[in-house]
């Protein structure tokens, strides 16, 4: 099904928008200030969004700015890519195509004014043209038809991992954000060979998130019903709840049936080959491997610490208007990744290019 993110602190704009939504057969999540559209940004795969700019920082604060709203654009694109299209719905006023214009030179895919046209360039229609440019909407004579027969149980296959969806028997299901950097964490092996078990404590800990374990556990239950979903669905096969990942006992772990690989590129091979790389270059080797996986924030962060700046979470936080659970989520990845190291004390540290 087809998912949308709408943020607009107006609440009559706001039913208008979900009204056409709807209308498209779509389902929704809705945001009215920049703090809850971030959480949803960071817990959930869209297929796109619609964004109001001016809208506050957290609900209750009287004070929308336009800044807020550009500031999680700017997010947004750094996270979706071009895969995900983000309409912005701009103000009344002259300004309005002035800003609609900047916004597409960041990275939107397109923008509407308000109020709505109701003939000619409607907002259903900018929806549905930005959702075929990013090639997710087709002639529904297209559409794959689910094979005929019975269903055939889930064997074990191939888990392929790429940076907002995982193909697994060559059906493509989207995944968000955390979800991606749960199964990447999952995609280790032990040195004999099996995949390694973490707890919900364990992942919340080494992936930085504070979404608490019953957040991580909602993630991997969403993941469960869309894998079973979309391979009955689109391959005929039905996929129980713990055939591609168990729990329970040593914790969260991919089942032995399942051959996971990276973008094509298998994961954690029990003989990878290296390329002989001086020391000094490695960490520009690491971060040339995971640039595609880099937000705006992480990107900037790196280019700071080439620069030799002592980088605190305060300097993210001042730069992006982010919260300080973001920013440390941001730099604990670049952590994680091997391209920086955190030094001192928790309270006065910072983060350096690892030597």
């Amino acid at each position: 099904m087809t998912r949308a993110l709408i943020v607009e602190d107006d609440p009559r704009i706001r039913d208008t928008v979900v009204d056409v939504v709807e209308s498209l057969g779509h389902e929704h999540d809705t945001a009215s200030c920049q703090e809850a559209a971030r959480k949803l940004l960071n817990g959930h795969a869209y297929a796109y969004a619609l964004f109001d700019l001016e809208i506050p920082v957290k609900d209750g604060r009287n004070f929308p700015r336009i800044e807020n709203g550009i500031n999680l654009l700017r997010e947004a694109i750094g996270q979706f890519g071009k895969r995900t299209p983000v309409i912005v719905m701009t103000a009344h006023g002259n300004d309005g195509p002035h800003q609609g214009v900047d916004c597409i030179r960041m990275g939107a895919a397109d923008y509407i004014p308000k109020p709505f046209p109701i003939r000619g360039r409607t907002l259903d229609k900018a929806i549905l043209e930005a959702l075929d440019r990013s090639g997710q909407s087709g002639p529904k004579a297209t559409v794959t038809q689910k094979p005929s027969g019975p269903p055939r149980a889930f064997d074990g296959g191939k888990m392929v991992l790429f940076n907002r969806r995982v193909e697994i028997c060559g059906v493509d299901i989207p995944i968000s954000q955390l979800m991606h950097q749960i199964l990447t964490l999952l995609t280790e092996k032990r040195p004999n060979g099996q995949y390694v078990a973490y707890a919900g404590s364990d992942l919340m800990e080494r992936l930085g998130s504070d979404c608490g374990q019953n957040g991580i556990a909602s993630q991997i239950l969403e993941f469960r019903k869309k894998v079973a979903q979309r391979l009955l669905v689109e391959a005929n096969i039905t996929c129980e709840r713990t055939s591609i990942l168990a729990s329970g006992g040593p914790g969260y772990r991919l089942r032995e049936w399942i051959t996971a690989e990276s973008g094509g590129a298998a994961c954690n091979s029990d003989s990878p080959a290296k390329p002989d790389v001086h020391p000094s270059d490695e960490a520009t080797v690491l971060e040339g491997s995971l640039s595609s996986g880099l937000n705006e924030r992480q990107r900037w962060a790196l280019s700071q610490l080439k620069q030799g700046v002592d980088l605190q979470l305060r300097h993210v936080i001042d730069r992006f208007g982010c919260s300080s659970a973001t920013a440390k989520r941001d730099l604990t990845t670049l952590k994680n990744g091997g391209l920086v190291r955190f030094v001192g004390s928790a309270r006065a540290g910072y983060y350096a290019l690892r030597k």
